[in-house]
Parts: structure tokens; sequence; C-alpha cells
């Protein structure tokens, strides 16, 4: 394999070396180092962290990055591929967080009422203890929170506890116990909670504004999902007349299963023969999809499957007068 070239990404502040020889630093998320390798020569990546952050802390580390039949594999599981097409490939460096153990520190402290108090503390992941009168008890979330609240009530003879708090990307965290069992632990843009319902909103960030809303009810005594469904964040879905972002519109509209705002961006014949079903899987079970990034082609978007090792499937948009007449893949 001649030619080939590795975009590294990450998700936390990293500086990054290469068979020795110093690559540099990924500090933002969509920051981007990429090399070309000459020839098949198999690699050892060093991952050193930069931040005393806590969010963004992560062991050092070495992995191996090794050619096998032509093509690039890992044995590391903190690396992430994407095969895009053989010359390029996207290589996601990963943190190594739950090796971390250091002395515990209180994060917050809570008074419940009276009899029963909980204290958020980190010892490498954050963790709530509870306490009463009769038992201590401890948790640990899957979460980091911050500014937590709690609430105490008692249903059909059942004690719950709800402790709301915000997590380190500012989005609304419940975690629900019920006699010291835990019976939901839930993230979103905005949670609306009654005794009895939960409602969880999660933006989408695409184009149309999407959001997606679960809904938990209270039965016989635990909270299970019995609706989820797409709602507009706006009163009308945003309907893009720019080429280059119709094959982007068109994919999200999919993906959210609002097929009636899909249909919009096909022409009238293509309408005609597909069908919803049809629509819905014509890209098959994909990890994810995004821009053609790596090459400078216009209406292909590229579609991962997998999820340590992703292969890509390129789709090309066929438009005319801001209408997709055809879509084709490339592979």
């Amino acid at each position: 394999m001649l030619n080939c070239k590795i975009h590294f990404v990450a998700d936390f502040p990293v500086l990054l070396t290469l068979n020795e020889l110093p690559l540099g630093s990924l500090t933002k998320p969509y920051d981007t180092l990429s090399v070309e390798i000459e020839n098949e020569q198999n690699l050892l990546l060093e991952v050193k962290p930069i931040s005393s952050n806590y969010f963004c802390e992560s062991l050092y580390y070495v992995a191996e990055i090794l050619f096998v039949g032509g093509a690039i594999k890992t044995n590391s599981n903190f690396l992430e591929i994407s095969n895009y097409d053989n010359t390029n490939y996207e290589i996601k460096v990963l943190p190594i967080t739950n090796q971390i153990k250091k002395k515990e520190q209180v994060i917050e402290k809570i008074k419940i009422n009276e009899e029963m108090s909980a204290i958020i503390f980190d010892d490498g992941v954050f963790n709530i203890e509870i306490n009463s009168k009769t038992k201590v008890f401890r948790y640990a979330l899957k979460e980091k929170i911050y500014n937590v609240k709690c609430e105490y009530f008692t249903q059909n003879g059942n004690d719950f506890l709800y402790f709301y708090g915000k997590t380190h990307k500012n989005q609304d965290y419940l975690i629900i116990f019920n006699n010291f069992f835990c019976n939901l632990e839930i993230c979103g843009d905005v949670i609306e909670t009654t005794h009895n319902e939960i409602k969880v909103l999660n933006r989408q960030n695409d184009i149309a504004c999407h959001g997606i809303v679960q809904k938990f009810s209270l039965t016989q005594n635990e909270f299970v999902l019995n609706d989820e469904y797409v709602v507009l964040i706006n009163d009308e879905p945003k309907v893009v007349n720019e080429e280059k972002l119709i094959p982007l519109a068109f994919c999200e509209a999919v993906n959210i299963k609002n097929i009636k705002l899909a249909r919009t961006y096909l022409d009238a014949s293509l309408n005609a023969i597909l069908t919803d079903e049809h629509i819905l899987t014509f890209f098959g079970n994909y990890d994810e999809f995004v821009w053609n990034k790596y090459e400078n082609k216009d209406n292909i978007i590229c579609f991962l499957y997998g999820e340590q090792e992703k292969t890509c499937k390129k789709f090309y948009f066929e438009i005319n007068k801001n209408k997709i007449t055809n879509i084709s893949c490339l592979d």
C-alpha cells in the first residue's frame, strides 16, 4: 500500500507521537492531524494527554497500528479506525479513564432530610453515597455531575429519591433510586419530571432542528420507556435550498425517520417509485454518516458501518434543480 493517509482525531486534548516522531497536538474536537505513510510499515502511536481538566483526563498509553492484508488494523481497544477508501483512514484516539485511581475527593454534599444525606465524590469516576440511619449505599455514576439537588417522596409504600444535576456538557441529568436501587439514570438537553412520568428531550443538532422525546412512566414501581417520538424544535423544519447541503439534509431526515421531510428533497420520479420502507432501509444498518471528509468531491455522503473498525460506503447524489434525481453507491 503506497501513499496511504492517516487522519488522527480526538475529543480530548492530546499530544501524538508516531514512531518516535512528534505529530503535534489535538486540542479541539474538530482538529485533525494527517500523515502520509509511504509503505506498509507497522506504526507505534504514543498518546500523551496534555490537559489537567478532569473531564479530559486520561492515562498516557502506546498503541500499535498494523498493516494486515493491505488494510490498517489495531489490537488496541483505544483506537477507533474508519476506512474511507483504503487510501484514507481516520483513527479516533480514545481516552483511558476507567483505569485512573486517585484519592477520594468530595464534590458535593446534599442534605435530603433530617435522617438522610448524600455525598457526590470522585475517585477516578463519580460516585454517589447515600447515608441513612440504617444504611450506607454507594453507586458509580455514568456521568460526572454538578449542582446536584434531591427530591424525596413516598409513593405506593416505596421511597423514591430523585437526584437532579448538570453534566460537564451542560445537559440535564437525573438519577432515580427506589428503596436504594437505581431505577433510572439518564441525561438529556431538557428533562421534565413528575412523580409518575419523565420526559427527556435530546436535540439532534441537524439542519431541520429535530429533537427526540423519550417518555418514561412509573409502572409497578419502576420507570419504563413507553413512548419515543420526533419533534421539531421550531414550528416548521428548516428546508435547505443550497445544492451542496441537500444530500446531508436528506440523510439527516432519513436518519430521524422523518420520511415526509426526506421526500421534499426527492424529485417526482423518485418519489413515485420509492416506498417509505425502501427509503428507510436503503443505506442499511449504518453506524453514522459524514461528509466526504477527505476528498474534494461534492454530493457524496460517507456511511460508516461497524464499531471499532469501521468500513465506509460512499453514496453519490445526483441533483437537478435542487432535487435528488438518483442515489448510487460508488463502492
